[in-house]
């Protein structure tokens, strides 16, 4: 079953479906994308909504691509969050 999670994300408002189990790691994806968004901003190096989501999805890849541990279980996981981020990316930008 598909749930409906509420996000604020770059000061807009999101309903972002996903499944009943996955609530709590679709939320802590969202923050760790705002806290991203955050960092940037704060720069003040990026000007411009598009901009910013796409360095925070750099950002967030180039962590992911450098880490430790990239066993094939370890990395099939991350698959499935950043098709989340993904998604939530592309309905930040279908929004302008």
């Amino acid at each position: 079953m598909t749930k409906q999670i509420e996000a604020k994300i770059l000061g807009r408002d999101f309903s972002v479906g996903c499944p009943e189990n996955e609530e709590e790691n679709l939320l802590k994806s969202i923050n760790y994308l705002n806290h991203k968004i955050e960092e940037i901003q704060k720069t003040g190096n990026v000007i411009g909504v598009d901009k910013t989501i796409i360095m925070a999805a750099l950002n967030i890849t180039h962590e992911y691509l450098n880490q430790g541990n990239n066993s094939d279980i370890h990395i099939i996981g991350y698959k499935d969050k950043l098709s989340q981020l993904n998604r939530i990316l592309d309905e930040a930008l279908d929004s302008d």
